[in-house]
């Protein structure tokens, strides 16, 4: 309905926190280079984020783009450096060595039961530079290709509270627009937008998602039996964020 409620201040160079699953915590990172903490993590309890702490013994000069393992054991994150991007994992107290996972670009979220993780690969052709969605398995360390299509990027992914939906953004028809698509994979696709959207997040009753457009949060209610006849997104009072 529009209505905000403010849960404490964060210095302006953050991006993106993120909430641990049982809700109690946030981790995010400052971009700060210039400042005494340059760009690393940090962790706070969300009844007290003035007491924020810096997550220690940072990996690398950016460490950035948390994202907590299903259990709150754990940060996977990307260290930016000369040598390109990589993800890691770590204890989310700090403690511990941090553990190099692969090297990619960014790490979007968790398969069910948390075995596979879901990242974005940078894709070169014809001298643009587009994303494809991949999982890494967490014990194999193999890589398999998920969602994909020439010269285009798709990102964004969220797999549904039930497990068997997959929505992501892609902009193959020339704009960025939602996708839907069964798991486990059948090779079927919807496109589930017709104006434009990014960023989807499953409502937790699994048949409607959030999205953006222009800076402005809209909610798509789905026809799962039927997705290409999804009703259209309803605006909500809900604006002027990044994503």
């Amino acid at each position: 309905d529009g209505t905000r409620t403010v849960l404490g201040r964060l210095p302006l160079s953050v991006f993106a926190p993120r909430l641990s699953p049982d809700g109690k915590r946030i981790a995010f990172e400052t971009r700060d280079r210039s400042g005494p903490d340059g760009a690393r993590l940090w962790i706070a309890e969300l009844s007290d984020l003035a007491g924020r702490r810096p997550v220690a013994n940072p990996v690398g000069p950016v460490d950035w783009a948390p994202l907590w393992s299903l259990d709150g054991e754990r940060l996977v994150f990307i260290v930016s450096s000369e040598r390109g991007d990589a993800i890691y994992s770590r204890r989310a107290d700090g403690s511990g060595t941090p553990e190099h996972l692969i090297d990619a670009r960014s790490a979007e979220g968790w398969m069910p039961g948390g075995k596979q993780m879901r990242f974005l690969t940078l894709k070169e052709e014809g001298g643009n530079r587009d994303y494809d969605i991949s999982l890494f398995d967490m014990s194999s360390r193999t890589v398999t290709p998920l969602v994909g299509s020439p010269g285009s990027a798709q990102h964004s992914s969220a797999v549904s509270p039930d497990g068997r939906w997959l929505a992501y953004t892609s902009n193959e028809t020339g704009r960025y627009e939602l996708w839907l698509e069964p798991l486990p994979r059948t090779g079927m696709r919807y496109q589930v937008t017709r104006d434009g959207g990014s960023h989807p997040l499953w409502l937790p009753d699994g048949r409607s998602l959030y999205f953006d457009r222009g800076q402005q949060m809209f909610q798509l209610k789905l026809n799962l039996s039927a997705p290409t006849s999804s009703a259209d997104p309803t605006s909500l009072p809900i604006k002027g964020f990044a994503q």
